[in-house]
Parts: structure tokens; C-alpha cells; sequence
């Protein structure tokens, strides 16, 4: 019997970066994203892995608490980790991104993944 597919709600850093690991790990994943069938204030696009209140995933620096999470991020293999990094823009000892090119990275990787299907409508209950 062939196993259902998991059901990831939100195309945002969390829906995006979860739907790649399932996939990645051999799963099918149905990724539901509201956008652009439903608006927000906040987001300008309908990609995934927009960003909307800053463009800085913290600082790069060993010691703190966001170094020590790119730390173990970069050893589960995030996708977006990586790609924030391809979009990086200089920022001192933080990690920012070009925030058009970020979400379009992410739209792009998971779009092509064949293991993620999108389905861009609303989740009401």
C-alpha cells in the first residue's frame, strides 16, 4: 500500500524547510500555500520563503544562539540555510540575504523538487 502524502501547511521558512526534508528523505509531500489566492499585508509575492520583516538571519558568530542553530542546520542539510547563503548580501558578521533572490531560490528548489507537489489554495479547518 502506497503511503499517503504528508501535508505541509504554509510555503513560508518553516512549510518550505519542512516539505524539502520529507522529500528528501523519500516521502511525497502536498504543500499547501494560501498565496496568491489569498492575500497578506505583510508579503509582496506569491514565492515561497518570502521574506517580510527583515532580510537577516542573525549573526554568523559560533557562541551565540544563531550561530550554534546555522551550526545544526547546516548539518541536517538545510535548503535554506544553503540558499540563504547563495543570496547573501554584505552584512558584517550576520548572515542577510537579497530577499527577491532568497525567495526565488526557495520557490525554484522547491517547485522543481518532484516529491513536493504545491497546491495553492487556502486550509480553512
Amino acid at each position: 500500500m502506497r503511503q499517503k502524502p504528508i501535508i505541509v501547511i504554509g510555503g513560508g521558512l518553516a512549510g518550505s524547510e519542512a516539505a524539502w526534508q520529507l522529500a528528501e528523505r523519500g516521502l511525497d509531500v502536498n504543500l499547501f500555500e494560501m498565496r496568491p489566492t489569498r492575500k497578506t499585508e505583510a508579503h509582496q509575492t506569491s514565492r515561497l520563503g518570502e521574506l517580510v520583516c527583515s532580510n537577516s538571519f542573525g549573526s554568523n558568530q559560533a557562541h551565540g544562539a544563531s550561530g550554534i542553530l546555522k551550526s545544526e542546520l547546516t548539518a541536517l542539510n538545510s535548503l535554506l540555510l544553503r540558499l540563504a547563503q547563495e543570496a547573501a548580501v554584505p552584512a558584517g558578521a550576520s548572515l542577510a540575504v537579497d530577499r527577491d533572490r532568497f525567495a526565488a531560490l526557495v520557490t525554484e528548489h522547491i517547485e522543481s523538487h518532484p516529491r513536493i507537489h504545491i497546491q495553492r489554495e487556502a486550509i480553512n479547518e
